[in-house]
This record gives structure tokens, sequence and C-alpha cells, in this order.
């Protein structure tokens, strides 16, 4: 068994090589689809058979190798890059550059037996998140051109901003009634729209997210798995018998699920018993 870390940019990736004795090789590839083709004719060259890849999830850099790699047949670990700067300062590494990054990962997999595998999403759940994603984008554009409306006296310009806005509003309008269309194609996925659905506090765009980011919702062991994904399990602080500091919101996960959950929390705790009785007890 081979492994393989993945340090990923926009433009190209490095990678480093471990073989079973703990040989290593190096190698640098432009992030597209020919340097995909490069990176697969240099492990082969290198005898691999079996892989075991470990990448970042940094920004979507990373996706379109992982597609390749996994539909290469070799395993790919997607990883939250807190764990592996954790991994690197346990390390006592001092410098940072590309190659070491590449390195690190390589290790990281190496010292990690237990690590999720990834797998790539279900082309509905792919065109789900493309368009929850273009419709967060666009809703601080249109904050953003409200507040320059607030500050600007000139009516030309005023007028101006009133367009986008409107446009912008308009796009907003079609995305929301887009979004559903690909959970409708697919039963699995409209079963799991109804469930979420049903709980009280979330409407149709708050579920369309969290299906969107959370894909894999299923496979996590339980609750405390998933919110601890989410970054909104609380983070203790406790050293000896004086240092007692108030728990925090850890907020070490996916933080669009976080903007995602904050209204929708605040109406269930108005208006779900549950959440109401939860809520007040962690008060």
């Amino acid at each position: 068994m081979h492994l393989l870390g993945i340090d990923l940019s926009k433009e190209y990736f490095d990678v480093t090589l471990l073989n079973a004795q703990g040989e290593k090789s190096q190698g640098h590839f432009d992030n597209t689809p020919s340097g995909f083709s490069q990176l697969v004719k240099w492990l082969k060259a290198a005898g691999v058979v079996e892989l075991r890849a470990c990448m970042e999830a940094t920004n979507i850099y990373w996706e379109a190798l992982a597609q390749d790699l996994y539909e290469q047949g070799y395993t790919v670990h997607v990883v939250n890059p807190a764990r592996i700067k954790g991994h690197a300062m346990s390390q006592l590494r001092r410098s940072k550059t590309d190659k070491l990054d590449s390195d690190v990962l390589a290790d990281f997999c190496r010292s990690r037996t237990e690590l999720r595998v990834w797998t790539p999403p279900l082309p509905e759940e792919r065109q789900l998140r493309n368009l929850v994603r273009q419709r967060e984008d666009l809703l601080p554009m249109t904050t953003q051109q409200k507040n320059r409306l607030t500050d600007s006296r000139d009516q030309q310009v005023r007028a101006r901003w009133q367009r986008l806005i409107a446009t912008f509003a308009t796009e907003i309008e079609e995305l929301e009634k887009q979004i559903t269309a690909p959970i409708a194609d697919h039963p699995a996925l409209l079963k799991t729209y109804e469930l979420l659905k049903s709980i009280k506090g979330f409407g149709p765009i708050t579920v369309a997210i969290l299906m969107a980011e959370m894909p894999d919702l299923a496979e996590y062991e339980d609750a405390a798995a998933a919110a601890a994904d989410a970054g909104v399990t609380p983070a203790h602080y406790d050293s000896g018998d004086t240092v007692h500091r108030k728990p925090k919101m850890s907020k070490i996960g996916k933080a669009s699920i976080r903007g995602a959950l904050f209204f929708p929390a605040l109406t269930a705790m108005r208006f779900n018993p549950i959440i109401r009785t939860f809520a007040e007890r962690l008060k």
C-alpha cells in the first residue's frame, strides 16, 4: 500500500509518495486534467497499485483531482485543514512550503488508519450544491449594494444601485425556485428533504443548504458527530483547580452550516417545544 500526500492550490499541486518501506518521492503537477493524467502515469511508473491519497478540503481546488483519483480506483481522504495544521505543529515543523505540506499530509495519512473514505457526490447533489452556493454568493452582494444605496445622495448613482439590487433579487428568486428541482428528481434526496423539513424551525432554503453542505448526513455515527462537523459543539477550557473559563462554541467545522442554522435556531427556540426546553436547560 502506497500513501500519497497532496498539497493543492488553484494552479498546481505538490505530492509526496511513501511506499511500504517509508521511502519518499515527490512531484509537482498542474491542477488541470492533463496534470491529473501526468500524476497517474507517475504513480504507475513508481509501481503503485493500491493507494491512499490524503488532501485538505481547501476551497474547491481539491474536488476535480479527488474525483479523478476516485475514478482511478484509489482511496481518497479529504481532511479538515485544522487537523493537518495540528499534525504539523505536533512535529515542531518550523517551515512551510508546498513540498513540506505534502510531506506532512503523507505522514498524517500514514499515522491515521481511521480516516473517512471520500466518495463523490451524486450529480443531483452536486447540482444542488452549485445552486445553493450561487445563491449564497448573491446575498452579500445584495447587502453591499443596499449599503451603497443608503450612503449615496446622487440620484443617477442611486438609480444604478437600485437596478442592481432588483437584478440580484430576481436572480435569487429564480435560484430559490430551481434549488428544489434536483431534490424532487431523486427519491432518496426527496426523502431526506421531507424529514428535515418536518423539523419545526427549518424552512426549505435551510434544508437545501444542509443537504448541499452535508451530503453525507446519513453517514455520521450520531448527532454529536454531525454537530462537531458543523463546529457547534462546546469547547471547554479547564486547567487545574483555578482556571475554569466559560465554555464557548468550538467553531471548528463548516461555517456555512453555522450560518444557515442561526436564524432557524432562534425560531426553534420560540416555536419548537423540544428545542425550547433544550435551550432553557443549556441557559
